[in-house]
């Protein structure tokens, strides 16, 4: 089984996140950075991202129902925002009209980051 000594530590996650959205070292990352919110990591990024950091950690994020069981998504919740802008409200409303349900976005931190990296290390160790 894998012990604590070899998962990888939060500094290391968080400066894999910095690099990647493309911060300066004096940008502060800490557990409670949200990922689309703070350093605005959305839509294909995002998911470009958590394939990154599944192959940089060696931790598979996402399983068979996508992202769901990993970060314990609800039903109509979704990871990252769209890229794209909508100031006129254009998207909520066709779903309001068309009776559509919207998705939710859940703002990943860089802690439940690093926990489900962690998590999936550990379960793929006890599973070998």
């Amino acid at each position: 089984m894998e012990t604590s000594a070899t998962l990888p530590p939060f500094p290391e996650v968080a400066e894999f996140v910095r690099s990647f959205a493309g911060l300066g070292s004096a940008r502060e990352i800490n557990p409670q950075t949200r990922l689309d919110a703070d350093p605005r990591i959305t839509g294909l990024d995002g998911q470009e991202m958590l394939q990154e950091a599944a192959a940089r950690f060696s931790s598979r994020l996402c399983g068979p129902d996508g992202y769901i069981t990993t970060f314990g998504l609800k039903p109509n919740e979704c990871l990252f925002s769209s890229e794209g802008l909508d100031l006129l409200g254009i998207g909520a409303l066709i779903a309001r009209l068309t009776g559509e349900s919207r998705h939710t976005v859940r703002d990943l931190t860089v802690g439940e980051l690093h926990a489900a990296i962690c998590r999936h290390r550990l379960a793929s160790k006890g599973a070998a």
